[in-house]
């Protein structure tokens, strides 16, 4: 009898949880989360009134164009033609008051280069630092 007792063997209970499916599923979880968030919106949902499209106001760029004539060119600035002494005094007079103002130069693609860079360097010694010139999209002719 004495043997039979020394067979048995006693079973160890385990109090360890098993962390590596638990693991798994918070790497997963978060996973989901990260890629999902940036896709979902949040806010309130409103319904909007209807309104006739109107255009947001820009702040007001002036126009300088040039034309060619039979005496050269032409300069405008807005609508009024003016010399090239003229336009350097209005603009320098502008820029004194606005120093951030923007400018938009349109000048006929037939000018010489030379008449074109002339009124840029009018404008540029008058102290307009932002100046974009004005183009038509290829397919637009």
């Amino acid at each position: 009898m004495r043997m039979r007792h020394a067979s048995r063997t006693r079973l160890v209970t385990i109090a360890e949880i098993n962390l590596t499916s638990l693991i798994d599923v918070i790497f997963f979880v978060l996973v989901l989360f990260l890629l999902v968030a940036p896709i979902v919106e949040y806010g309130i949902n409103v319904n909007l009134p209807a309104a006739a499209p109107k255009k947001i106001a820009e702040a007001e760029s002036l126009t300088v164009n040039v034309r060619g004539g039979e005496g050269g060119a032409r300069v405008y600035l807005g609508n009024e033609r003016v010399t090239l002494d003229e336009l350097a005094e209005r603009l320098r007079a502008l820029a004194a008051r606005e120093p951030d103002a923007a400018l938009i130069l349109r000048a006929d693609k037939e000018l010489d280069y030379e008449s074109v860079i002339r009124v840029i360097d009018r404008i540029t010694e008058a102290g307009i630092t932002r100046m974009g010139m004005a183009t038509v999209a290829q397919g637009e002719r």
